[in-house]
């Protein structure tokens, strides 16, 4: 197996961690806290769901992944096998991740962990819908 192989099958396995781990959070996790905001932001974060560590697994698999996409295409690229797919791909996960980092990471933990950051019920009902 060569490294670009090896490096695109890395980034192949973190994409699909990354795409499992959103979906669940979609279908699971998301549901709980933002069902009545800002109550659901107390509850989600009492006993027991609050024992739910959500950022102990997004903190290292967000930049790895971002990371994992820029050494396949770094690998593709030595190789000379660099393409547009690996070049967009690479581009969508690292604006992914960066993107996460701005504004999703910020956003939550002001919903989680200030209750909401002072800001009015119905302002923070219409943020949690985003």
């Amino acid at each position: 197996m060569t490294t670009s192989t090896a490096a695109a099958w890395l980034y192949a396995v973190m994409a699909s961690l990354l795409f499992g781990a959103s979906i669940y959070e979609t279908v699971v996790v998301h549901p709980a806290w933002s069902r009545k905001p800002p109550e659901s932001f107390a509850a989600f974060m009492g006993e027991p769901v609050g024992r739910m560590n959500i950022a102990a697994f997004w903190i290292p698999v967000a930049p790895l992944f971002a990371l994992s996409s820029l050494v396949a295409l770094g690998t593709a690229y030595s190789n000379g096998t660099l393409g547009a797919p690996i070049i967009t791909s690479s581009i969508c996960a690292v604006a992914a991740v960066a993107w996460t980092l701005a504004y999703f990471r910020p956003t939550v933990s002001r919903f989680l962990e200030q209750g909401g950051g002072g800001a009015s019920a119905e302002r923070v009902r219409s943020e949690a819908r985003l």
